[in-house]
């Protein structure tokens, strides 16, 4: 059994198409169906039925399939580890961000830049959920995130900051001259919102279901970028941290009057029980002092 083998059953299982998961690798078809061949032959049981142009795991391969994860990953690790004790100044940082925590990636990267010039840094974007879920699987060092309500306990979570959930128009939205707004008059209020999966949106969410409130959400986004823009036609309002706005100065923030402070926590998470490159560390480090600098 080899490692190669190990990886090419992995992508197998993730595209469920020998064809797509043979591009992702860069080889051919066919050494990708010899070598899961192969491995078939060592485990003297079939990891796939092969439907027409399709394939599924049976119940053996969807059995299988954790444990070369652990494999890949251990053998990734030990990599690492090595790199990291000869002091190999180069490799990939692989970090997930949502949008609303981008400033202070922006921030961490300018002096991780400079102390390690050769690490390159891959930032991916996308929900709190999805990048969670990256992180479970091994795709991400670590997740730059607002905390949702329900996240797991197989995560270590570490708190940077907290942020207060407002209100946000733009200065020439009706509503841009209140300075506050009770939660009838903003279930009322016609809204743009990030879509499910946001940790945002799920506080507002859970806002709304504990007072039985029905918010009018006229167009929901998966991007919060997109969100901000679209406010400055004065037509819709949102739900969002300060953090998501720092810097918008045509953007009106409005505190919501309730009883407890509407705040989220801007976390880094890490998967438990994993190595962790001396880089990640490094760049963490850099988003502690910025996150403790700016409470002074």
């Amino acid at each position: 059994m080899e490692l190669r083998q190990l990886k090419y059953f992995r992508a197998a299982c993730e595209r469920q198409n020998f064809s797509e998961a043979a591009r992702l690798l860069h080889i051919s078809q066919s050494t990708l169906s010899q070598q899961i061949k192969q491995l078939e032959d060592e485990l003297d049981v079939l990891l796939f039925d092969r439907i027409g142009k399709r394939i599924v795991p049976t119940e053996a391969g969807w059995a299988f399939l954790p444990y070369a994860s652990k494999a890949i990953l251990d053998a990734e690790n030990g990599k690492q580890i090595i790199r990291d004790l000869k002091g190999v100044e180069t490799g990939t940082l692989h970090i997930g961000v949502t949008y609303s925590m981008s400033h202070l990636l922006i921030a961490a990267f300018a002096l991780f830049t400079k102390a390690h010039p050769k690490i390159q840094v891959k930032v991916s974007f996308a929900t709190s959920e999805e990048l969670l879920k990256l992180l479970e699987d091994n795709k991400l060092d670590f997740v730059l995130s607002f905390k949702p309500e329900d996240v797991s306990d197989q995560f270590e979570t570490v708190v940077l900051f907290s942020s207060r959930l407002y209100f946000i128009v733009h200065q020439s939205h009706p509503l841009a001259d209140l300075t506050s707004i009770t939660l009838k008059r903003l279930s009322e209020t016609p809204l743009i919102l990030p879509e499910q999966g946001f940790a945002t949106r799920k506080k507002v969410d859970e806002l709304c279901r504990k007072h039985h409130i029905e918010p009018v959400v006229k167009l929901e986004m998966n991007d919060v970028h997109t969100i901000i823009h679209t406010l400055r036609n004065g037509c819709l309002g949102t739900v969002l941290t300060q953090a998501a706005v720092r810097g918008e100065a045509d953007l009106v923030q409005i505190p919501i009057l309730y009883a407890d402070k509407l705040t989220s926590q801007g976390c880094l998470f890490w998967p438990q029980g994993n190595y962790r490159k001396k880089s990640a560390l490094a760049f963490a480090d850099f988003l502690l002092k910025i996150t403790a600098e700016s409470r002074k």
